[in-house]
């Protein structure tokens, strides 16, 4: 009996502990062995246990990284400082109002305060911002490079149990999050947590009762707050999960296009997407329902909290104990404070996240290469190889399939120049000694030799330069046809590429095509026959000047014609050079020439010799495989004779019908066939349609907007009544002595904090209707756009994937995007443009109606600004996580070589993927650096047009209301009404901008939908 398998991977894993070829002493020592393979080999393929430090994330920050990431941290801070120090000016600011008449020293010296802090924070804002964004950018360049170029250099075992394709979205969907989670949301975490601790410093300075009052419901804020996050997370990435299945059903599907249709399977594929998408659908909507609740019960507290702050405030000022200035400024900064606090969570989480990302794809890098093919210099390099091939007692083991032993007790002498077939069943091993001879394995037991030596102890790199290959289904790459060529060897020159095609019968259809040798061959090589990609396939081995080729049923895909053109042209190969040649064939017919047949059974060899040294074992398994297919080669050919006949007469009967039909017929078929018909224009009749079955939902989530538009204004105008009612009773008791107006004040107080008590009830229960009956209708026309897009995808004729702009990868992408993009109009967009009106019109409503219109256009003139300033920071916080379409060109190339690993390690072109990997990343880098001081201009604008329309405000309201142009309460009513209303008007925008993205998204899904196919 041969000694249990034995991985590779567990190879690895004891070179870090054991010498690297310690022998084994026994068939029991062996056995044990294989008893504990698959813990062993679990800790290296999935990272084993790890004690992953967010340190660790900085594994490729340079001295510059870390000099920038000093200064955003230091700038981060002292921007989320300056936000609070509001709060003191405010504080002065009412103190100044105070005073009858009005304290203009007071006052201008808080709006000087208020200037300078705007000018401060757009210096910290911008400078937070692009050091952050740099940095990150920078060492997030350098970390997609070192992975791509270790995940091409780990041994292909590694892969068996490793999905490829989700390989490539780590490079890019993991380390967008990953460069988030150490960028910008790191900085952010940064300021708001000081943002926070000097809001709640500052409220226990002015007023620490307060402060402490108004903190009594932040526990129950915090906790919801944490589960909210905890969950969203949890339940999101599991979603994004089932997203992704779908995205691989859908790549599957798309990739193989041809076989799918061949086989009908369209409508199978289709039902599977479905399912996916259903499952992420139903997750998602209990997520938003349990959301929704904790979402409302937050808001509801917010309300709550300021009730009690001004309540006790008011009753402390009432009784004398204090001043409406230290009031305000604690309750303010508390405010400021608590409002950062719905700011860390996400951000902190979204560094967890980076965290998380990081350590599964930090993992893969310290995940050690069974068989290294990367060092040049490690293995012996001969001067010269011969072509001799030995296999000694070979046992082989897949390690993905430890209990499927492939090879047993194999023994196979090949001597230079030998041409030798390997003929058997399917899964008999033929193609597994190839395997093993290019080391993309290594035997379980025994040894391969080449030319006397172990091939352990070669160089890989040089072992796997010695072979070509031709395989079933050849991987041509999507570049040009000379391209593919040169990939066979080192400085492959073109004149060599053509010789090479000549002996491979290519030259001539590629001298047929437009673009010559230049020609693009799209994704695996679409635009050229299973013939052609085979005889490009072949000239790639022969530039590469192989001593041994291999050629694995080179052509047992082909039709008969194109089996005869690639068939000659492997003859003219091996009959004009002294190649050792190894030759795994299906049909054997195509190999009665070869030196030797090795027959395989159940991985033992069973018969070898000549063809006709086999034929004269009677009952052999060779003798009886042949007459089989002599037999079948005998109907198939009857078959064919006969179609061709009904053909030509199906052809005649045809041209006499159409003899007087134009041709225009032809070419007007073949232009739809072509291209697509033209994009009819997507408008919000055809989102309100897509909406049309959740009519109920809408209506109510449409009251729940409006209630919830209402109440911001609604907000401010209690906030200013508590504002001026304690600022004027307090200064007409400081004036008169008269403690009936401390008394009046409290009175006013007490209504005000019972007012907010309603108000605090009524947001929770609407804000639950607007944000569920939204989110509820999002999903549903999520999964509509995602089903309709999958639908209409599969229904196109194989052509259409022809087409350079339909690569898979580009139309999974698309897939994986635009349902998301048309969907938000019908959700969170929406709703939140129908808040804003809401807004808008309450804060008109109130700012010109009950406040001054003098001050009122004002703030309307500055409004625009104040608005590009909020939509640009929300556009910032947004932003994370998202993929960039920059990344779009080095992610197809580097799911494409993932994904054809095998032919990429055959051809030994790591490097060179690798290299072009590197040269793509550069204009992401580029193009983001020059972004990041845009962003960073914009964020800084928006803090400053926010404090300086506060300085102007008060700096020429206080004049206005000093000579009694106004009053104090209308100038606040006017300010706090326009402030507190530009927030929501401007979430509204933000997501609007994104509008022409969402309308040319359901535009391009609509066109597919709406395509009419000749063959359907």
């Amino acid at each position: 009996m041969p000694s249990p398998a034995k991985s590779p991977v567990d190879d690895a894993y004891q070179r870090v502990e054991t010498p690297r070829h310690k022998p084994a002493t026994s068939s029991e020592s062996d056995l044990s062995a294989s008893k504990k393979e698959p813990s062993l080999r679990r800790q290296i393929v999935h990272g084993g246990p790890t004690s992953f430090k967010f340190t660790h994330l900085y594994r490729y920050a340079t001295p510059l990284d870390k000099v920038l990431l000093v200064v955003g941290v230091i700038t981060a801070g002292a921007n989320g400082a300056l936000f609070p120090l509001m709060a003191i000016v405010f504080g002065d600011v009412l103190t100044g109002f105070s005073s009858i008449p009005v304290d203009m020293d007071t006052v201008n010296k808080a709006a000087l305060d208020f200037f300078l802090i705007a000018v401060a924070m757009f210096f910290t804002d911008y400078l937070s911002y692009v050091t952050f964004y740099y940095s990150a950018e920078r060492q997030m360049k350098a970390l997609r490079s070192e992975a791509l170029k270790h995940m091409l250099y780990l041994d292909i075992s590694w892969y068996d149990e490793n999905d490829a394709l989700q390989l490539s979205s780590r490079l890019t969907g993991d380390t967008v999050k990953i460069k988030d989670g150490m960028g910008q949301k790191l900085g952010d975490s940064f300021r708001f947590t000081v943002q926070f601790v000097v809001g709640f410093v500052i409220g226990f300075v002015r007023g620490w009762d307060i402060t402490l009052v108004m903190a009594c419901v932040m526990p129950f804020m915090t906790i919801s707050l944490g589960w909210l996050i905890k969950t969203m997370r949890i339940k999101s990435d599991w979603a994004q999960k089932v997203y992704a299945e779908a995205g691989s059903v859908a790549e599957e599907t798309l990739g193989a296009i041809r076989t799918v249709a061949s086989l009908n399977g369209e409508q199978k594929a289709i039902k599977k997407f479905e399912d996916k998408v259903f499952e992420a659908e139903r997750e998602n909507i209990a997520l938003h329902k349990m959301t929704s609740v904790v979402f409302s019960m937050f808001l509801g507290s917010v309300w709550i909290m300021y009730s009690i702050g001004l309540w006790y405030g008011g009753w402390k000022a009432s009784k004398g104990d204090t001043t409406p200035g230290d009031v305000f400024a604690a309750f303010f900064g508390v405010m400021m404070g608590t409002g950062s606090l719905a700011q860390i969570s996400p951000n902190v989480t979204a560094v967890s996240k980076a965290a998380g990302a990081a350590e599964e794809l930090f993992t893969i890098l310290d995940t050690p290469s069974a068989i290294d093919a990367e060092k040049e210099d490690e293995g012996i390099i001969p001067d010269k190889c011969e072509g001799k091939i030995e296999a000694v007692n070979v046992n082989f083991t897949y390690p993905s399939r430890p209990d499927a032993q492939i090879l047993r007790d194999y023994n196979v002498t090949i001597e230079p120049g030998q041409t030798v077939a390997f003929a058997g069943a399917s899964g008999g091993g033929k193609s597994t000694l190839i395997a093993l001879i290019e080391r993309f394995y290594d035997p379980t037991s025994g040894t391969i030799y080449l030319d006397g030596r172990d091939v352990k102890t070669l160089n890989v790199k040089w072992l796997r330069s010695q072979i070509g290959m031709v395989s079933q289904e050849p991987v041509l790459f999507a570049t040009t046809i000379f391209e593919n060529i040169a990939m066979g060897g080192d400085n492959v020159t073109r004149e060599e590429a053509i010789e090479a095609c000549k002996l491979s019968n290519a030259h001539n259809f590629i001298m047929s095509l437009p673009e010559n040798y230049d020609t693009l061959v799209g994704e695996k090589g679409v635009s050229l026959s299973g013939g052609q990609k085979q005889r490009v396939a072949i000239a790639r081995a022969i530039v590469r000047k192989p001593n041994i080729l291999v050629l694995d049923e080179a052509t047992s895909a082909l039709d008969n014609e194109s089996e005869k053109i690639v068939q000659t042209a492997l003859n003219n190969l091996m009959a004009t050079t002294n190649m050792t040649t190894l030759v795994i064939a299906h049909r054997l017919s195509t190999i009665r020439n070869a030196d030797k047949i090795v027959v395989l059974n159940e991985g033992h060899i069973v018969e070898s010799g000549t063809h006709d040294e086999l034929l004269q074992i009677e009952h052999g398994i060779y003798q009886n495989m042949y007459r089989i297919q002599e037999l079948r080669s005998q109907e198939e050919q009857q078959e064919a004779e006969r179609r061709e006949t009904e053909t030509k007469l199906e052809k005649t009967n045809l041209s006499r019908t159409l003899s007087g039909v134009s041709t225009k017929t032809d070419i007007s078929v073949s232009a739809v066939e072509k291209n697509f018909l033209a994009k009819q224009p997507f408008t919000l009749m055809d989102i309100a349609r897509l909406c049309k079955p959740e009519k109920n939902y809408f209506i109510v989530g449409l009251i729940g907007a409006c209630v919830g538009g209402i109440a911001m204004p609604a907000s401010a105008l209690l906030i200013t009544g508590m504002i001026t009612s304690m600022t004027e009773k307090y200064a007409m008791y400081e004036n008169t002595g008269d403690r009936s107006y401390l008394s009046d004040l409290y009175d006013n107080v007490e209504l005000y904090g019972i007012l907010y008590l309603v108000g605090a009830a009524v947001i929770a229960i609407f804000m639950y209707m607007q944000t569920y009956c939204f989110k509820f209708i999002e999903e549903k026309t999520t999964t509509r756009l995602r089903n309709t897009n999958f639908e209409g995808l599969c229904r196109q004729n194989v052509g259409f994937f022809d087409e350079k702009e339909n690569a898979t990868g580009a139309l999974t992408a698309d897939l994986a995007t635009n349902a998301t993009k048309v969907a938000l109009l019908s959700g969170d967009s929406q709703a939140r443009v129908f808040q804003a009106i809401f807004t808008l019109v309450a804060a008109l409503v109130i700012s010109f109606g009950f406040g001054s219109w003098l001050l009122s256009l004002i703030m309307l003139a500055i409004m625009p600004f104040l608005l590009f300033g909020h939509v640009a920071r929300m556009k910032q916080m947004q932003g994370g996580g998202l993929i960039s379409d920059d990344l779009a060109v080095p992610g197809a190339h580097a799911s494409e070589v993932l994904s054809n690993i095998r032919t990429v390690a055959a051809l030994g072109i790591e490097k060179r993927s690798a290299d072009v990997f590197d040269e793509l990343l550069e204009e992401p880098l580029q193009k983001g650096s020059k972004e990041a001081q845009i962003n960073g201009a914009s964020l800084g604008f928006s803090s400053f047009i926010m404090m300086a329309t506060y300085s102007l405000i008060f700096w020429y309201g206080a004049k206005k209301v000093n000579d009694g142009t106004i009053g104090f309460t209308e100038m606040m009513r006017t300010l706090m009404a326009i402030m507190m209303s530009v927030q929501i008007v401007s979430g509204a925008s933000s997501f609007m901008g994104d509008a022409p993205k969402a309308f040319k998204a359901g535009s391009t899904i609509f066109a597919i939908r709406d395509r009419v196919t000749t063959i359907d």
